[in-house]
């Protein structure tokens, strides 16, 4: 019988960062392969108005049923991370055309349709993002399967998955998130039929967005947590941090690093409870590729949560 290890999470409580815009470890960023840390995002600067174009074809062929076409659906989750007020980022659809199939060279990121074989087993959408050794973002497609059966309605329809809930998700990969291991926030990796919860982002998702293009003063007047997760003197690879405040409130959460330090940026000042957990379920590191592929590193495995109050 071996015996139970327990992750120790060395914390440095709240740190107020006035007027500095630091990108940490927090959420979960898409990251270049092999970079160690450095993050995907667009230069916003190139485009006009800094809006990042797309379009959508112009005859889907998935299995969509509902009163909003594809392009209303689209805009309507496009619209969702815009208008976070904490981040500047927004974009300008620039119409329908006649492309289905993904192109990774064209610069046009397309909403399109695509084979549920070539997606995966359960796949309902993925985003290919395209960007160089430095991270700069240069084309993004989001490609739904064409086996799922979905809905565009402006409610919930059971049976059926919601593609706003689903778009909005897959745009949050197009700006340069990966996935959240907190169940309800709009980058889980999971969603269900008749589900529109992913529709509204989380303070999570719109944390993660802020850190990436900041809106105004964001995140003046906000905070860190910074801390270490190791198994005795082991740093621990992978680990999900999560930060709560004292009333039960799931505020944000991160992974640490390869050196087992974590930081959670852009917090309104407060006490938070904080635990590191394991990723054995629902979200496993699986879903967290490009994280894993980002250091070239495999997982800490082998500990349980503990939790410690600051």
């Amino acid at each position: 019988m071996s015996a139970r290890r327990v992750a120790v999470v060395a914390l440095t409580g709240i740190l107020v960062l006035i007027g500095l815009v630091r990108l940490g470890h927090a959420y979960a960023f898409l990251l270049v392969e092999g970079g160690q840390g450095l993050p995907r995002r667009w230069e916003t600067g190139r485009f006009a108005g800094r809006r990042i174009p797309w379009f959508v074809t112009d005859a889907p062929d998935g299995r969509l049923a509902g009163g909003r076409t594809l392009a209303d659906v689209s805009a309507a989750a496009f619209g969702h991370w815009q208008d976070l007020s904490e981040s500047a980022i927004a974009f300008s659809f620039r119409g329908s055309v006649r492309e289905r199939s993904r192109d990774a060279t064209d610069g046009r990121n397309l909403v399109t349709f695509g084979d549920a074989r070539l997606l995966g087993t359960g796949v309902l959408g993925v985003t290919f993002v395209t960007s160089d050794s430095q991270g700069h973002i240069s084309d993004a497609d989001i490609v739904l399967s064409r086996g799922v059966e979905f809905s565009t309605s402006p409610g919930a329809v059971a049976g059926r998955f919601d593609v706003e809930s689903v778009l909005t998700h897959e745009v949050g990969h197009l700006i340069g998130l990966d996935h959240s291991g907190l169940i309800r926030a709009t980058m889980a990796p999971f969603t269900d039929r008749g589900d529109v919860h992913q529709r509204s982002l989380e303070l999570d998702d719109a944390i993660a967005g802020g850190m990436l293009y900041p809106a105004g003063a964001f995140p003046a007047g906000r905070g860190a947590l910074v801390g270490r997760v190791s198994l005795g003197e082991s740093p621990v690879f992978l680990s999900h941090v999560v930060a709560t405040k004292i009333h039960g409130r799931v505020v944000a959460s991160g992974y640490t690093r390869p050196d087992g330090t974590y930081r959670i940026d852009g917090l309104p000042p407060n006490v938070y409870l904080v635990h590191a957990e394991r990723l054995d379920g629902p979200v496993r590191p699986a879903n967290l590729a490009a994280f894993r592929e980002g250091f070239q590193r495999a997982e800490t495995t082998d500990y349980e949560t503990t939790f410690h109050l600051r």
